[in-house]
């Protein structure tokens, strides 16, 4: 069962990949403004279904990162205003130089295709990651930690509405429902034919491992 559901999920990433690989910044953009939006537009449904994460968490070193107030979601919009404002890193030559033959090399930015993110108690990576991969191109799947399960469903169901609302594959974001915890053994060791890279979980640090793979740079 949990083969099934995580083949299917990397099938349609896959496809997605391969898709989104066609958009251009712009378009890309023009999803991250609307996700912005969608974010403003449903801060009580947010807040609702992160209530729910809150009063089932059994750790209480926990509940301060996990709770989403006015205050941090309109600070997630600030942050993914800030990811749409950065240069497209696809495309961009980092490096360049001749051969004594005059043959010219150049190294040049590609997006990696679709990324494997595994994270814990912070609502606030479903929305960064998911933000940082589309600017670069890439597609992410997106296992949350199990305490913050409902808040990151819906962050990641606005992300695809988002998509879906400016023609774009909305598979360019998946998030796994599934909270058998088997998943996690599965996805680092049997889906190598449709995950390219995955960023195991990373703490406060995971979201600038994200940017520094995608290489969005100010």
């Amino acid at each position: 069962m949990i083969g099934k559901y995580l083949n299917k999920i990397g099938l349609k990433s896959k496809i997605a990949a391969k898709n989104l690989i066609k958009v251009d910044v712009k378009k890309r953009n023009k999803v991250l403004e609307s996700y912005i939006g969608e974010l403003s537009k449903n801060r009580k449904k947010i807040i609702k279904e992160n209530i729910k994460d809150v009063r089932a968490c059994k750790r209480e070193d926990l509940v301060d990162r996990l709770t989403l107030n006015e205050e941090r979601i309109e600070n997630i919009r600030n942050s993914i205003s800030q990811i749409a404002k950065f240069k497209d890193p696809v495309g961009k030559t980092i490096e360049k130089w001749k051969r004594p033959n005059k043959l010219i090399i150049k190294k040049v930015t590609v997006p990696i295709g679709v990324i494997g993110i595994i994270y814990e108690s912070r609502p606030n990576v479903t929305c960064d990651v998911s933000s940082l991969c589309l600017k670069s191109s890439n597609v992410a799947i997106l296992k949350g930690g199990s305490e913050s399960f409902y808040s990151n469903k819906i962050l990641a169901n606005l992300f695809r509405n988002s998509l879906s609302k400016n023609n774009i594959d909305k598979n360019c974001v998946q998030f796994i429902e599934n909270k058998n915890k088997k998943i996690v053994n599965y996805l680092l060791s049997k889906m190598n034919n449709y995950i390219d890279v995955i960023i195991p979980r990373g703490g406060k640090n995971l979201v600038e491992k994200v940017q520094k793979l995608s290489n969005v740079h100010v």
